[in-house]
């Protein structure tokens, strides 16, 4: 895995303390490419700037800077739970402290870094090449045996590339173009800040899908043996759920494709395309309105129910002439549902209609489901999520290859005969 280590500690700038001496160490092995930082505030300004490192070394208790009016009395310490709470850290956080950390602070912390975060004990009377040794064992520990995880960190480092080369060429094109892209949008009635976001993630997209490296190591990523995974199934269904909608942030913009709950019955998708939705969102908007027990009335009418899967799977296999279980019967026709081959109807696997709850479809009905809304009817009623690009997309473009759909005209039967001789 590559990227630098950040070595997190309130004493790694005190002269012969242990901390100071296996900073230098580090940097004196030439492994390692290692970063100091003495406070938490540094450390989250520094994880905002750099997108790829190799790991986290992190010391529990900080000592707490005095004000000009706080000298009379000793201020507690600070603690890195806080910041481990509310951070996300992709790469190992190697936690090294001579403090105790209580069991339930762990167990917390080990489920919100599964197999990411370890705890050990800093011991200030062991020699500082044995305290080295420690720890950089336990980091090429660590890589051997997560390879998965280089792609990530190939992956941000080809994003960071590309942004800088495509910010230079921007500029060096226009060095106002933020401003006059911001502004052209918002002349034509669109929302400039999506706009301006939207060219340059286009443009990076182009970029780093060219980048040689990350292609080859998706290739490795891919050929890698499978993680143990108790449940496949469901770790699937919450990939895709998370493929699938985004979780809105507070006074994010209205976009289409966001999720409306009207009822706890009848949820909708907003329809109307971004350019027209600051023109009409102070009157009316378009929406996909559909049931949320509509995707159970569309099995029924195929004669089945999910009470029933357990038994309709283990009656639908067969064996090929490779020996290859195939799909067969009825469980082999349900699942191409999830294909949209009919085209009256668009399926949304794994829907948010429930948090943790991901085998639950959406339906839409393009008959009966589009519907205008009045700024009293859909206000106060979006939902947490949104349908991500490009799967709002593609239901627009279903919706309408439908309602253009084309009658082909009717000719004689002896003219498809001799058509056929």
């Amino acid at each position: 895995m590559q990227g630098v280590i950040l070595f997190v500690d309130d004493h790694i700038f005190d002269s012969h303390r242990l901390e100071n001496e296996l900073f230098h160490k580090f940097n004196s092995d030439g492994t390692f490419s290692v970063l100091p930082i003495n406070n938490l505030k540094i450390l989250e300004k520094t994880i905002r700037s750099i997108s790829t490192f190799k790991a986290l070394i992190l010391d529990w208790n900080f000592e707490r800077e005095k004000e000009s009016d706080e000298t009379d009395f000793i201020l507690p310490d600070e603690t890195s739970y806080n910041f481990l709470k509310a951070s996300k850290i992709y790469s190992l956080v190697y936690v090294y402290s001579q403090n105790d950390i209580s069991t339930d602070i762990k167990n917390e912390l080990e489920s919100l870094y599964p197999g990411k975060i370890f705890f050990e004990r800093k011991d200030s009377s062991n020699d500082v090449g044995l305290e080295f040794d420690k720890i950089s064992l336990g980091i090429k520990d660590f890589e051997e045996k997560n390879k998965h995880l280089s792609v990530p960190f190939v992956w941000s480092q080809a994003i960071n590339q590309s942004a800088q080369a495509i910010f230079t060429e921007l500029e060096q094109a226009d060095p106002n173009w933020i401003k006059d892209i911001y502004l052209t949008a918002k002349e034509d009635g669109g929302d400039p800040n999506s706009e301006v976001i939207q060219v340059f993630q286009n443009l990076l997209n182009e970029s780093i899908i060219q980048n040689e490296q990350l292609i080859e190591g998706l290739k490795i990523s891919a050929s890698l043996n499978e993680i143990s995974d108790e449940n496949k199934e469901k770790s699937l269904a919450q990939l895709y759920n998370r493929i699938y909608y985004t979780k809105l942030v507070d006074n994010a913009p209205l976009m289409t494709g966001d999720i409306f709950k009207f009822t706890n019955e009848e949820y909708a998708i907003l329809f109307t395309p971004e350019c027209d939705i600051n023109n009409k969102k102070e009157t009316n908007l378009d929406f996909f309105v559909f049931n949320k027990n509509k995707f159970d009335e569309y099995l029924k009418k195929r004669e089945y129910e999910k009470i029933d899967y357990e038994t309709l799977k283990s009656n639908s296999f067969k064996t090929d002439e490779l020996g290859n279980k195939v799909l067969k019967g009825k469980l082999k026709d349900l699942v191409k549902e999830f294909n949209n081959g009919n085209i009256k109807v668009h399926i949304l696997p794994s829907f948010p209609f429930e948090a943790d709850k991901h085998n639950l479809s959406a339906l839409i009905d393009f008959e009966t489901s589009l519907m205008v809304k009045s700024k009293v009817e859909f206000e106060n009623k979006r939902s947490d999520f949104k349908l991500n690009s490009p799967y709002i997309y593609q239901l627009r473009q279903r919706y309408l290859a439908y309602i253009g759909r084309v009658g082909v005209p009717s000719i004689p039967q002896s003219l498809r005969f001799f058509n056929l001789k």
